[in-house]
């Protein structure tokens, strides 16, 4: 359904009007060109553009931060999804989830997300992400200070889980 493709500096004007949208900027800081075009350079950071196979359009990008971490825990700064209910979240979030066990190794899996953003939280609960907790009033935004879920899952929540899904049978 969808590929995850470097980001490239022909696609930073969709990646800041994506995350200039109303429906996006009231859970996502916003950051310049600069700073996206950083993540695409850094041996630490991906940026990846959210390429739906078959429309052959861009419709979200995500950053994810640590892949060289030595504490084997990388972080998912952003998912921003330019069409909703159609399932590109979740298919971006498993896809990074086992890049980011099977690919970078690593031990733990992490985010945050805005307490009121209850779409997000509920799906990555529905993927087996934990809370750990909240953040109070963590974040300054134009209506004033958010608090944040921080959320995580572990490398054996993730094998455990691949392996139940495994185990299912095809219809």
């Amino acid at each position: 359904m969808i590929t995850l493709r470097p980001t490239t500096a022909a696609d930073l004007d969709f990646v800041l009007a994506a995350e200039q949208t109303d429906e996006n900027a009231q859970y996502v800081r916003q950051w310049s060109r600069d700073r996206h075009w950083q993540a695409c350079e850094q041996a630490d950071e991906r940026h990846w553009i959210i390429w739906d196979e078959a429309t052959q359009r861009r419709v979200g990008y995500v950053i994810v931060l640590g892949v060289q971490d030595p504490d084997q825990s990388v972080l998912i700064k952003r998912i921003v999804i330019t069409e909703k209910g159609k399932g590109y979240g979740r298919a971006t979030l498993e896809q990074v989830l086992s890049k980011a066990f099977l690919e970078f190794a690593a031990h733990r899996v992490w985010l945050d997300v805005m307490a009121h953003n209850e779409r997000a939280r509920h799906l990555y609960r529905s993927l087996g992400l934990v809370e750990e907790g909240l953040l109070r009033e963590a974040v300054k935004t134009s209506a004033g200070f958010a608090s944040m879920w921080l959320m995580s899952m572990l490398r054996s929540e993730f094998m455990a889980r691949s392996a139940s899904l495994e185990s299912v049978p095809s219809p």
